[in-house]
């Protein structure tokens, strides 16, 4: 329960961290990606890429609970029969 709490509150200070490192730099730059070039702010590309980065490390940790939950899922009806 304890390293819950102490993940939950590491991953809040690294969003806000984040946020306020981002919001000082109001400088406008270019993302170029494949077909687009796009014009934006750096505090813009900061945040997209942390969203990005915390839904991408959000879907690959469910995917490998999952996985494992399933593994001994598995493993328990094998044993059963």
């Amino acid at each position: 329960m304890l390293r819950k709490v102490l993940f939950i509150l590491f991953s809040i200070a690294v969003l806000v961290l984040g946020f306020l490192l981002g919001s000082t730099n109001q400088q406008l730059t270019e993302l170029n990606l494949l077909v687009v070039k796009l014009p934006l702010r750096v505090v813009d590309i900061a945040i997209i890429f942390l969203v990005v980065g915390i839904c991408l490390g959000i879907i690959f940790s469910l995917f490998f609970a999952l996985q494992r939950k399933t593994k001994r899922w598995l493993n328990n009806t094998t044993e059963n029969t």
